[in-house]
């Protein structure tokens, strides 16, 4: 048997937002194999798997933001912002507000990170309530509980061939953006 080993040399030498646009292409690869598995064998369509693709997607985007936020501003703090989506996708869009890049960013929105749209009945307090104890999708797929080992409320799903549709054109976005941003 022949092994291969990889190391990071490949990417040792690297300037940080390469290396995040490196990572991003590989946790969607991963996130792309695994939904096409799940379409073609049904025994590992579970919620658990689903889960998994779904923090790998979200993981890439976040590192996808970091490295076009860091390739147009490296003196950027993409690094306070943790993991949330939400206010990288707004630093994003304010650092190339002067250049046209049409992307409807996944889990970047108001109340993408939740996955949810709020009924008009329940009380803006409540609602705020509900997002300051959901974690952003990037670390929310990690573990079937929060941090205290409670249970969260509400249900989610998953169904693989949309997602992986979603994801498909995800990496289109990606090719897209980060060659119209190495142009710059």
């Amino acid at each position: 048997m022949h092994l291969n080993m990889v190391t990071d040399a490949e990417v040792r030498h690297l300037p940080v937002p390469a290396k995040l646009f490196a990572y991003a292409d590989a946790y969607l690869a991963a996130a792309i194999t695994f939904s096409q598995k799940m379409t073609l064998d049904a025994g590992l369509c579970t919620w658990p798997n689903g889960a998994v693709a779904l923090m790998l997607a979200a993981h890439s985007v976040e590192l996808f933001l970091k490295g076009a936020i860091l390739q147009k501003n490296p003196s950027a703090n993409v690094w306070a912002r943790g993991h949330n989506i939400e206010s990288l996708a707004s630093d994003f869009r304010a650092e190339f507000a002067q250049i046209p890049i049409e992307w409807d960013i996944p889990f970047g929105g108001t109340d993408m990170h939740l996955g949810t749209d709020f009924p008009d009945w329940l009380p803006d307090s409540e609602i705020e309530t509900i997002k300051s104890q959901t974690p952003h999708p990037s670390i929310r797929y990690r573990y079937p509980v929060d941090k205290g080992g409670t249970e969260r409320r509400g249900a989610e799903g998953f169904e693989p061939h949309s997602f992986l549709s979603l994801l498909l054109g995800l990496k289109t976005d990606f090719d897209r953006i980060q060659s119209l941003i190495l142009r710059l």
